[in-house]
């Protein structure tokens, strides 16, 4: 059975991943400076974007708003109001 993992080119995601890391340092957020870069590049992504949904950028700003989200609800709950 053919997946799509399959069909991923390893060498191009690595490449890829490379470039990003390098320009963004895109990572999982486990403490305040983590969470503090995700939420500088949030913002620059969204700098860039405006109100264009459509753009290029969108799934990196949808990524980076989940992580971002994830951590505050981890670790800034407000609990029971």
């Amino acid at each position: 059975m053919n997946t799509l993992a399959d069909d991923i080119d390893a060498h191009a995601l690595e490449a890829a991943w490379g470039e990003l890391d390098r320009v963004a340092r895109l990572r999982p957020i486990h403490d305040e400076a983590s969470y503090d870069h995700a939420v500088a590049l949030m913002n620059r992504v969204l700098d860039v974007m405006g109100d264009n949904e459509q753009h290029p950028l969108a799934g990196l700003l949808e990524l980076l708003a989940t992580l971002v989200g994830n951590y505050e609800q981890k670790h800034y709950a407000l609990g029971d109001i």
